[in-house]
């Protein structure tokens, strides 16, 4: 099963009335927790927002039985919702799960590194809001979204070790049911599953990747900058550039995106990427 929510929630608030938007995109749901009843496991996915106005906001569902959708509850301290998101769950779609993994994703990363850092050099403009600037920006984050989900996934898939630590780690693995005739039909059910489960994961949700990468490999990836903060930043300005043309949620142009700011950005990138490369390599190398 997975989570779908779509929409903006509109949340008044209690004391000065004003209304604050929040889009659905802004949300990370995940599965916190698992109880085990009399007809199987319950599972709480939950999605968690700290607004600077309104505080904490909490969206959950509990799948009980397997498959079913039993409860959801949308938790705004006290405010009132006038909109909610459309959220729920559904069943997993087929994932390519036939993608063929880069043997090397290393050097595509530093490919895309040069040729974008030769990009911004000959035709970045000087504004902080030039339209060439935030596209060569964006490719940057997608490229470490890229690096690590092919990196990460390459040496699960490799290593008996990396694979057992996390399937016995990882919450979302640990819940996962299987009957003797799934285990009897297809042998490879725990690559395909494993697999399965890291191609659905969101790799600009760097805190996400950082666990996954301290159960998996024992790689701390975000112990790599000298300034995570920095990184966290970029993300979500990269989220504006994508989906909302450069204008953050508060309706404001973002101008952050100097030559010298998208070029700072992607060092900082590269010497993260080298750093998880190396600590990777002294583990598992390929």
């Amino acid at each position: 099963m997975r989570v779908i929510c779509d929409g903006t929630a509109r949340i008044k608030h209690k004391d000065t009335g004003a209304i604050y938007e929040i889009a659905s995109d802004e949300l990370d749901w995940d599965a916190v927790s698992t109880d085990e009843r009399d007809m199987g496991p319950e599972v709480h996915y939950a999605a968690f927002v700290e607004h600077p106005d309104l505080g904490l906001l909490t969206w959950s569902l509990w799948e009980y039985p397997e498959g079913i959708q039993n409860y959801k509850e949308t938790q705004v301290c006290g405010h009132e919702v006038v909109d909610d998101f459309n959220y729920g769950l559904e069943h997993e779609p087929d994932i390519w799960t036939d993608y063929d993994l880069p043997e090397d994703p290393f050097t595509i990363f530093m490919d895309s590194y040069d040729s974008t850092g030769g990009l911004l050099a000959s035709h970045g403009g000087e504004s902080g809001d030039d339209i060439v600037n935030r596209m060569i920006f964006s490719q940057q984050i997608a490229a470490l979204e890229s690096y690590l989900s092919d990196t990460l996934i390459r040496a699960v898939l490799s290593d008996r070790d990396a694979k057992r630590r996390l399937m016995s780690t990882d919450t979302e693995l640990l819940k996962r049911r299987f009957s003797l005739a799934q285990i009897t039909d297809e042998p490879d059910l725990v690559n395909h599953t494993v697999h399965e489960y890291l191609l659905s994961i969101r790799y600009h949700n760097l805190a996400k990747v950082d666990l996954l990468y301290r159960k998996a490999l024992n790689v701390a990836v975000l112990a790599f900058v000298p300034d995570s903060s920095l990184l966290f930043k970029a993300v979500q300005f990269r989220h504006d550039c994508v989906h909302r043309n450069g204008w953050d949620k508060d309706g404001n142009k973002l101008t952050i995106f100097t030559k010298q700011y998208v070029q700072q950005i992607a060092d900082l990138i590269k010497l993260l990427v080298e750093q998880v490369e190396a600590a990777v390599r002294a583990q598992l190398p390929f």
